[in-house]
C-alpha cells in the first residue's frame, strides 16, 4: 500500500495564491456586471418617465405635474408622482408600506411597472426600503412640481428659459441615519423620490455621476458638487448637482 502523500507548504500556498486569484477575477467580473445592469435598468426607468412626461406635458398646456397632491380624488391618502399611497399605507412602518402606480400623475403615459435598480441590493451598502411593492430608484425635480408638499405653483416647461438645462428626473436616494434599523452608527441607503435647493437627495452611482432627463426631453448625465457629498455615508455617492441653496439645474 503506497503511503498518503500531503500537500507540501509551498503547494498550499500555491494553491490558496490560485484560489484568491480566482476569486478575485470573479469579484471583478461581478462587479462590472453589477455596474452595467444598473446602468441599463436606471436608463430604461428613465428613458420611459422621459417620454412619458414630455406626452403629459403636450396634453396639459405644457404644465407639470405636481410631486404631491392630497384632493382625496384616489381615496384618503396623497396622491405622488409615483403613484397613491393609502392613509392606512402611510401610518405603517416604512419597508411594510405599498403604493398603486396606476392612480399616479404618469400612470397613463408611461408602462405599469419600472424594474428595480440593483444598485439598491448590490451596492455595498444596506438598503432600507420604503415600499413592499418596489422601487424605481428615481426622482422628481419638485420645484416643477410644487413642492415636496404639492402647494406651490405648478411650472410650465414653455416658461423656462432653458429646457435643456432643467432637470426634471434623476437617479435618487439619500442615507438615512434616524429610522430603526438605520442609526448614526448604521447608515443605511434609502430611496428618495424628489429634489429642492436643500435636499442632499442626488444618487451619483454611475461612475460617480447622476443620470438625469432634461425639460428639453433629453436624457444624460450630471457630476455631483463634491462640496454636498453626504459625509454619514461617502461611498453611498449621496449628493447634489449644486451647493445647498443654489437652483442649478433645478429651474
Amino acid at each position: 500500500m503506497l503511503p498518503c502523500r500531503g500537500f507540501s507548504l509551498v503547494e498550499l500556498l500555491v494553491s490558496m495564491a490560485i484560489m484568491c486569484g480566482l476569486a478575485a477575477i470573479g469579484f471583478v467580473a461581478a462587479k462590472q456586471t453589477y455596474a452595467s445592469s444598473s446602468l441599463a435598468v436606471s436608463a430604461n426607468n428613465i428613458r420611459q418617465l422621459a417620454a412619458g412626461g414630455m406626452a403629459y406635458l403636450g396634453d396639459h398646456d405644457f404644465t407639470f405635474w405636481a410631486y404631491r397632491t392630497n384632493d382625496a380624488a384616489n381615496g384618503a391618502g396623497a396622491t405622488w408622482w409615483f403613484g397613491f399611497e393609502s392613509s392606512a399605507s402611510m401610518s405603517s412602518p416604512e419597508g411594510q408600506r405599498n403604493f398603486d402606480p396606476t392612480k399616479g400623475p404618469l400612470a397613463n403615459y408611461v408602462p405599469k411597472g419600472f424594474r428595480p435598480d440593483p444598485s439598491f441590493a448590490l451596492g455595498g451598502k444596506a438598503f432600507k426600503p420604503k415600499y413592499r411593492n418596489g422601487y424605481i430608484g428615481l426622482g422628481y425635480n419638485t420645484l416643477l412640481g410644487g413642492g415636496f408638499m404639492g402647494t406651490g405653483a405648478l411650472k410650465r416647461q414653455t416658461a423656462l428659459s432653458d429646457p435643456a438645462q432643467v432637470v426634471v428626473f434623476f437617479t435618487a436616494a439619500q442615507v438615512n441615519t434616524f429610522q430603526r434599523p438605520a442609526s448614526p452608527r448604521n447608515p443605511m441607503l434609502e430611496e428618495f423620490y424628489g429634489i429642492d435647493e436643500r435636499e442632499v437627495t442626488a444618487h451619483f452611482r454611475h461612475g460617480g455621476k447622476a443620470m438625469v432627463s432634461f425639460a428639453s426631453g433629453n436624457a444624460g448625465f450630471l457630476p455631483m458638487d463634491e462640496s454636498t457629498r453626504d459625509m454619514r455615508s461617502p461611498e453611498a455617492n449621496i449628493g447634489r448637482f449644486a451647493p445647498r441653496g443654489s437652483r442649478l439645474f433645478l429651474e
